[in-house]
């Protein structure tokens, strides 16, 4: 099958050449904090945000890249998964929306491909997603 996102492929390749590196698949979204980290930063990039980007040493920083996908990891996401929502948070085109049910959010960001949506279990969960998605 023909190899995705080649253009960026190659380009990584390119920008890497003369380093000692060693790839590992890593399944987006599935409780691996470096992956999750990741995701944080590409999404507040994308929304014109700037992230707080860590210098320093690897080994003084906070979140744990080497950690694998453990039944542990997994299960806490399958606990949140079926924890009772407070609200579900929604971003379409710039603005950020709160709903009451899964149905509202989905109805706004269903076919939407830029859209993003997230549940949370808390007002806590919901202005810190807020925050994270518009840096404010």
């Amino acid at each position: 099958k023909e190899v995705e996102n080649r253009d960026l492929w190659e380009a990584l390749s390119f920008a890497t050449s003369g380093l000692s590196i060693t790839w590992n698949y890593v399944k987006g979204h599935a409780g691996h904090p470096g992956n999750e980290r990741c995701d944080e930063i590409a999404t507040m990039l994308a929304l014109g945000s700037n992230p707080h980007l860590y210098k320093g040493p690897r080994n003084k920083y906070t979140i744990d890249l080497d950690a694998k996908n453990s039944p542990t990891t997994r299960s806490s996401s399958k606990k949140n998964s079926s924890a009772k929502a407070y609200s579900y948070v929604s971003y379409v085109d710039g603005v950020i929306e709160t709903h009451k049910t899964w149905v509202e959010c989905e109805a706004r960001v269903k076919g939407v491909s830029s859209a993003r949506f997230k549940k949370a279990l808390s007002a806590d969960d919901e202005k810190m997603i807020i925050k994270e998605w518009t840096g404010k």
